[in-house]
């Protein structure tokens, strides 16, 4: 796999965590997240598809995160949240762009935050 699809794929799954992030996402204590700060992608690993090479698959995601959520009507407070992916994500090949797209329909994590 070449450096610049290995960047894309970061880029892509630090985008679509933020996404999922700010839009409605709980933490452990049903707080609902406002703000992103950061993101840090701990760590994740990349496996191709044996009967397509033009798809791969992306598991282990482990990411930090650190949010501001809503405390109560008018204040928010900080948090630092630890995200999992439930299944892997899926990228396929585009030759478009020469390089691989997520399928945003495959991203699905869950707080993994412990207390």
């Amino acid at each position: 796999m070449r450096e610049k699809e290995l960047e894309k794929i970061a880029k892509d799954l630090k985008e679509i965590i933020n996404k999922i992030l700010i839009n409605g996402f709980k933490n452990r204590q049903h707080r609902i997240v406002d703000s992103v700060e950061q993101i840090q992608i701990q760590n994740y690993e990349i496996v191709q598809d044996e009967n397509d090479r033009d798809q791969i698959y992306v598991h282990n995601i482990l990411v930090g995160a650190r949010v501001f959520v809503v405390f109560s009507k008018d204040a928010k407070s900080s948090d630092n949240i630890v995200l999992k992916n439930q299944k892997p994500l899926s990228f396929t090949y585009k030759k478009e762009i020469d390089n691989y797209e997520i399928e945003e329909d495959t991203a699905i994590f869950f707080d993994a935050t412990t207390f």
